[in-house]
C-alpha cells in the first residue's frame, strides 16, 4: 500500500532543506515579530493555530474561505447588477469595437465571458500546480492578482477604456481559480464530522455573493456620489483584511500540499511497485491517522520512494476517463449557463417585462430572491447529501464522512443515489420556473422563480461531492477544475453572449443605448413577447441537464455492475481453491455494497444496488 512520504523525512522532497521563516515551517509563526510579540501591529490571536499540528484551526480557516468566496462572487456580479450603466459605457467608450457599440448587450456578455475565459484557463493550470507547490502561496498570490484586477476594473472608467475593463475582468478570473480548486478538498479533509455543513456554507457563498454584488452594483452605479467605478474601489478596500488574515494562515499537513496530491510517495517494495495515483479516492479509514497522513505498518519498513509524475495531459486524461464526471459536468454546464445569463440580464428582463419601472427596484428584488434561494437551498442540499452518505457509511463512522475513508466499492453506489435525487430536484424546479413566462405580476414572478432557484441550489453540494467521488483521491482538485472548466466553457462563457444576441434580435427596441435607457421605451413595451421568448429559450436550455445527469447515473450503475462482476469472479475462484461451498462470500460481497442500517440478509434485502435497483 502506498503512503504519502512526509517531506521532513524525504531527501527527494522539494520542501526539504528550506530553512526560512515561511508560514509552513513547523513551530514557526508567519512573521518573527508575531513570534516575539514585539513591534508588530497585527498578529493573529493565540488560538489561531493549533499548537499540536501547527495548522490554522478550521474554525478560523473555513470562515476565511467563506468570506473570500463571498467577496469574489460579489465582484463577479457587479456588472450584472448595473447592466444599463455598463451597457452605456461599452457603447460609448473611445476604444469599444464597432460590434460592441452596435450590440451593447453582447458587449456585456463579452465582459462576463472574458472573466470566465481567464478563470477557465487558470483552472487548468492551478489544478496542475496544486500537485507541485504548497497551496497557501498559490492561493495568496492568486488573491493578490485578483485584488489588482478589481482595482483595474474601477480604473477602466477613469481611462474610458473598454479594453482596460475587459482585461481587468480576465485577470480577476485568472487569479480566482487557485482558490476554487483548493478550498473544497481542504474542507473535505479538515472538516471532520462537519464537513458537509462547512461545504454547504462555503457553497452558499456563490448565491449570496452573486446576489450581494447584483444589489451592490445597481445601487453604486446610480449613486450621485460614487458610480460603478467606486463599486470596485470599495471592494478593494474591504478585501484588504482578508488578504492580511490569509498571510497568517499556516498548514503543516503533507508539507503544505493538499492531502493525496503530492508527487513524492513511499511505495511498498514488491515485484510491481504501485504509485499513489493508482489508489482509490476513498482509502480505508483505519489507514489514516488523525493528521491525514497514512502511517507505515511494520510490514512496510522496507519500502522505497518513488516520484509520481503529474502532467497536464495525464490530469486531463484522468478526468476524461471518468464518464460519470464528464456527463455530470455537461449537465452542470447547462444549469450554470442559464443562471449566469439570468444574472447578467435579469434586471433588463424584469424591466422589459414591465414588472418594475425602476432598475434599482428590479435589481434589488431580483437579487433578494436569488440570495434567499441560495441561502436556503444550498444548506438544504448539504443536508440531503449528508443523509445519503449516512445511509451508506453510518453515523458511527463520522471521521470517514465526505469522501474520507469510504470504501472504494461505495463510490459509485453513493454517486448513483445522489445523481438520481439531483435530477429529481432539477425536474421539479422547471415546473416552477416555466410558469413565470406567462405571469404579469412581479410578486408571483419572483415567488415562482425563487422556488425554482431554491431547488437548483439544492444540487450544488451533491454535484461537488459526486465530482470528487468520480476520480481517484489524488485527482480531486483536477476533477473540480474539470467540473468548473466545462461549466464555464460550455455554460456561462457562450450562453450570455448568445442569449444577449437573441434578446437584441427578438426585442431590438429593448437594447440599452448610450444614455443607459432602452433605445425605444414605448416600442420595447410592444416587444414584450420577444423578451418572453428569449426567457423561454434560457429556461429550455436547462432540459439538457436532465439528459446528461441521467447518463451520469447510468454510467455509475455500469461501474457498480463491473465491480460486482469482478469481485464475484474473484470470490468464486477463492471459494474453489478453498473447497468450501457455503454462500458466505456472496453475503460478504453483498454487505459491502449495502447501505448501513438496512437488512443485511442476502435473501431479504431489496435496497442494495446489487438487486438491480442501483439506488434506493
Amino acid at each position: 500500500m502506498s503512503t504519502p512520504l512526509s517531506p521532513s523525512s524525504s531527501h527527494l522532497s522539494p520542501l526539504n532543506g528550506v530553512d526560512d521563516d515561511s508560514d509552513n515551517g513547523k513551530g514557526k509563526d508567519t512573521s518573527k515579530c508575531c513570534r516575539r510579540r514585539i513591534s508588530c501591529p497585527i498578529c493573529p490571536p493565540p488560538s489561531f493555530n493549533d499548537p499540536a499540528s501547527g495548522n490554522t484551526r478550521p474554525t478560523y480557516l473555513f470562515p476565511l474561505f467563506v468570506l473570500i468566496n463571498i467577496a469574489t462572487m460579489t465582484d463577479r456580479s457587479i456588472i450584472a447588477g448595473a447592466s444599463q450603466e455598463f451597457s452605456a459605457f461599452v457603447s460609448s467608450a473611445h476604444d469599444s469595437p464597432a460590434f460592441v457599440q452596435e450590440n451593447p448587450d453582447a458587449g456585456i456578455g463579452l465582459l462576463q465571458a472574458s472573466f470566465i475565459f481567464g478563470y477557465s484557463v487558470a483552472l487548468l493550470l492551478c489544478g496542475h500546480f496544486v500537485h507541485k507547490i504548497r497551496w497557501k502561496p498559490l492561493v495568496f498570490v492568486g488573491q493578490c492578482v485578483w485584488w489588482l484586477g478589481v482595482l483595474g476594473s474601477g480604473n477602466a472608467k477613469q481611462y474610458d477604456s473598454f479594453y482596460v475593463l475587459l482585461f481587468s475582468r480576465m485577470a480577476t478570473g485568472c487569479s480566482e481559480a487557485a482558490f476554487q480548486v483548493v478550498a473544497p478538498p481542504l474542507i473535505q479533509d479538515r472538516g471532520g464530522n462537519r464537513s458537509g455543513l462547512w461545504l454547504s456554507i462555503y457553497l452558499t457563498g456563490l448565491p449570496v455573493g452573486l446576489s450581494l454584488g447584483y444589489i451592490y452594483g445597481s445601487r453604486m452605479a446610480v449613486s450621485e456620489i460614487w458610480g460603478w467605478d467606486w463599486a470596485y474601489y470599495w471592494m478593494c478596500i474591504a478585501s484588504v483584511p482578508l488578504l492580511i488574515v490569509l498571510m497568517f494562515v499556516r498548514d503543516e499537513t503533507n508539507g503544505g500540499i493538499l492531502s493525496g496530491a503530492g508527487e513524492y510517495v513511499e511505495i511498498e517494495t514488491s515485484e510491481e511497485p504501485r504509485l499513489a495515483v493508482e489508489q482509490p479516492l476513498l482509502a480505508d479509514a483505519t489507514d489514516e491517522s488523525s493528521n491525514g497522513l497514512l502511517q507505515k505498518s511494520e510490514s512496510e519498513e522496507e519500502g522505497h520512494t518513488k516520484h509520481q509524475k503529474f502532467t497536464i495531459f495525464s490530469e486531463i486524461q484522468a478526468c476524461l476517463r471518468s464518464p460519470v464526471l464528464v456527463t455530470l459536468s455537461l449537465g452542470w454546464a447547462a444549469i450554470i449557463g442559464v443562471v449566469a445569463s439570468l444574472g447578467t440580464f435579469g434586471g433588463a428582463f424584469v424591466l422589459a417585462l414591465q414588472l418594475y419601472d425602476d432598475e434599482r427596484d428590479a435589481a434589488y428584488w431580483f437579487g433578494i430572491a436569488a440570495a434567499l434561494a441560495g441561502v436556503i437551498g444550498t444548506p438544504l442540499g448539504g443536508k440531503l447529501a449528508d443523509r445519503i452518505l449516512q445511509r451508506y457509511v453510518g453515523p458511527a463512522n463520522e471521521s470517514t464522512r465526505q469522501g474520507e475513508g469510504i470504501d472504494d466499492s461505495l463510490r459509485f453506489p453513493i454517486s448513483a443515489s445522489m445523481i438520481a435525487r439531483v435530477n429529481m430536484l432539477v425536474a421539479i424546479s422547471l415546473l416552477f420556473v416555466f410558469p413565470t413566462l406567462a405571469m404579469q405580476e412581479a410578486a408571483f414572478f419572483l415567488f415562482f422563480l425563487f422556488i425554482g432557484w431554491t431547488l437548483l441550489f439544492m444540487t450544488q453540494t451533491s454535484i461537488n461531492l459526486i465530482a470528487m467521488l468520480a476520480v481517484d483521491r489524488c485527482h480531486r482538485p483536477n476533477a473540480l477544475a474539470f467540473l468548473m472548466l466545462t461549466s464555464h466553457l460550455l455554460g456561462d462563457v457562450p450562453l450570455p453572449i448568445v442569449l444577449g444576441l437573441i434578446k437584441d434580435k427578438l426585442a431590438p427596441a429593448c437594447r440599452i443605448g448610450p444614455s443607459g435607457d432602452f433605445v425605444d421605451i414605448e416600442q420595447c413595451k410592444e416587444q414584450e413577447d420577444g423578451v418572453r421568448k428569449s426567457l423561454a429559450i434560457a429556461y429550455s436550455w436547462v432540459l439538457w441537464s436532465l439528459l446528461f445527469f441521467e447518463l451520469s447515473r447510468r454510467f455509475a450503475k455500469r461501474e457498480i455492475g463491473k465491480a460486482r462482476a469482478e469481485e464475484v469472479n474473484t470470490l468464486l475462484l477463492q471459494e474453489e481453491d478453498s473447497g468450501t461451498g457455503d454462500d458466505s462470500t456472496f453475503q460478504y460481497y453483498h454487505s459491502r455494497f449495502q447501505p448501513t442500517g438496512s437488512n443485511r440478509s442476502a435473501n431479504n434485502d431489496q435496497s442494495s444496488p446489487l438487486n438491480g435497483n442501483g439506488v434506493s
